[in-house]
């Protein structure tokens, strides 16, 4: 939780010198953020917009392995998320979810299906956790999907992976590292890097976007998670060089009702054969990801035409019956992944390994994946501690990751049961221990018979969690809670615009806003929400 004052509490913190300042606040800074705090250091987080708004809340969503990677023999990086995947899931069940996949193989494939279950038997031994994966026959697969296409399909591959909310596991690990001792500041721009006589990097200039003030920030070690802006971050510090070849992945989302799926799918695309994910949940299915070399802007990437007209036409081969088609779209977005240069040819032949380095004091990292956060941020930290004064590294021994336990932990068909009994409908019931763990039992506990009611037909979303949210998430706009807080804007990025101006007195009360702060705030979300809608409605 971030209470009232959140802002200022943390403004306070930076202004009394660090051992650590973190920038970029998506997964890697958050994970950066925690490991630092449980260390006892003085650590804080600064983010030029929202917790996770750039890459880390426009992933695939998956908690995975990386099964592609073991067909490049990329053994490491395949290990270490099969192992952070499971321990995410079994420590964290209010964040991350279990979900049971599908590989349909035919005939005409180009990656025989035989490979592919080899692939499988070494995937399922990667982590000390027992998974098993099973071949079925083509009739089994029918009968699990059957909206999928039929002719020449040979049998199919049940496996194991996990999905997540992106953008609600960086809160988690934000809230965390708070939690821990740390500090976390959004809307809060990096204007440059400030040096010692000597010609080390010292600190930074923040400004605080809000109020417009500017900062000097001290600290001993500063770290750039920023992901793809790594490259600006470092010119600031005087490197010309680029580490990294950004690449884009690109995703559709379509109704439930439209591609009805019980468990994930993974298809190879009819054009290279490159596997494709069609991954339900509780909003709708996803499908996705390509993955392209990006030369255009980093901030609010939109995928281009190819791209929608790639993933339409994969989903349209893989369930023929279903009859999607460019209206069936509802949201489509593109997220910038930080891929280290390399001589790879394309992105996916690049390793998505995370790379830690120095430059004139300087801790920067960069590559890596969603699972692999927790991982990454202990590489990062240790090398962070390797270049504090002698007295603070005696202080600050590594944490075992063994138990990451993240706030607000619950079981989520106990707790959902729990929330019904305080009044709420069960899909509010479900949609606030989704979103907020344990947390939602307060929420509904203190929350009147009406507050508990869905805000719009068919959506999930009550009005007292949005007051809850907007007062105690986070929320400096209002982009931040119906984009990445409740994810309407994601999902349904057309209708959140339409929905938003009816919450005007709900949640003009609730954060103490003018009308025309009302009015800018509606503005804002506008032109923010314009990366996720669909194709058409750009």
């Amino acid at each position: 939780m971030f209470p009232p004052g959140w802002r200022e509490s943390a403004w306070q913190r930076l202004s009394d010198g660090l051992d650590l300042l973190v920038i970029g606040g998506g997964i890697t800074g958050a994970g950066i953020l925690h490991d630092a705090a449980l260390r006892g250091l003085s650590v804080a987080l600064v983010e030029r917009g929202d917790f996770g708004c750039g890459t880390s809340s426009r992933s695939s969503k998956l908690i995975h392995g990386g099964l592609r990677y073991l067909r490049r023999m990329q053994l490491s990086i395949t290990r270490t998320a099969c192992r952070e995947r499971d321990m995410l899931a079994l420590a964290n069940p209010h964040l991350v979810w279990p979900m049971r996949f599908l590989y349909p193989s035919y005939e005409h494939d180009l990656t025989p299906g035989w490979q592919v279950d080899l692939g499988l038997s070494m995937y399922d031994h990667l982590t000390p956790v027992r998974h098993r994966h099973a071949r079925v026959g083509a009739d089994a697969v029918t009968e699990l999907v059957p909206q999928l296409a039929g002719k020449g399909l040979e049998f199919g591959l049940l496996y194991d992976d996990a999905v997540a909310d992106d953008a609600r596991l960086v809160l988690a690990v934000v809230n965390a590292g708070v939690l821990a001792g740390g500090a976390a500041l959004t809307y809060a721009r990096v204007e440059g890097l400030t040096r010692n006589p000597g010609g080390r990097v010292v600190g930074a200039r923040v400004t605080d976007l809000e109020s417009g003030r500017l900062h000097e920030v001290q600290a001993s070690v500063v770290v750039s998670a920023t992901g793809v802006w790594t490259d600006q971050v470092r010119a600031m510090g005087g490197q010309r060089k680029a580490r990294l070849r950004p690449s884009r992945g690109s995703h559709l989302l379509f109704p439930r009702a439209a591609l009805p799926l019980d468990l994930a799918v993974t298809v190879l695309s009819p054009d290279d054969g490159r596997p494709v994910f069609a991954v339900p949940h509780p909003e709708g299915t996803l499908v996705g990801t390509t993955d392209l070399f990006h030369d255009g802007p980093l901030d609010d990437p939109c995928p281009s035409a190819e791209e929608v007209t790639y993933l339409l036409r994969v989903a349209q081969h893989a369930f023929p019956s279903v009859g999607l088609t460019l209206g069936s779209v509802v949201g489509a977005f593109a997220g910038v992944r930080p891929v280290l240069s390399s001589r790879a040819a394309t992105p996916s032949d690049a390793s998505r390994e995370e790379a830690v380095w120095v430059e004139d004091g300087l801790l920067s990292t960069a590559g890596g994946k969603l699972t692999t956060f927790r991982a990454t941020s202990e590489k990062v930290v240790n090398a962070a501690v390797r270049l504090l004064p002698d007295e603070r590294q005696i202080q600050a021994p590594p944490v075992s990751g063994a138990t990451f336990s993240l706030p607000w932990r619950c079981d989520p068909e106990s707790t959902c049961a729990a929330v019904e009994r305080l009044g709420a409908p069960r899909p509010v019931a479900r949609g606030l221990v989704r979103r907020l763990g344990a947390l939602a039992l307060p929420v509904a506990a203190s929350a009147e018979a009406a507050q508990l009611r869905p805000v719009a037909d068919g959506l999930d979303v009550c009005g007292a969690e949005l007051v809850w949210l907007l007062r105690l998430g986070a929320c400096v706009h209002l982009e931040d809670l119906l984009l990445r807080r409740v994810r309407l804007g994601m999902w349904q990025p057309r209708r959140c615009l339409e929905l938003a101006p009816q919450l005007r007195p709900l949640l003009r009360r609730a954060a103490g806003w003018s009308v025309r702060r009302w009015n800018a705030e509606l503005a804002r979300l506008e032109k923010a929400a314009a990366s996720w809608l669909p194709p058409e409605g750009r």
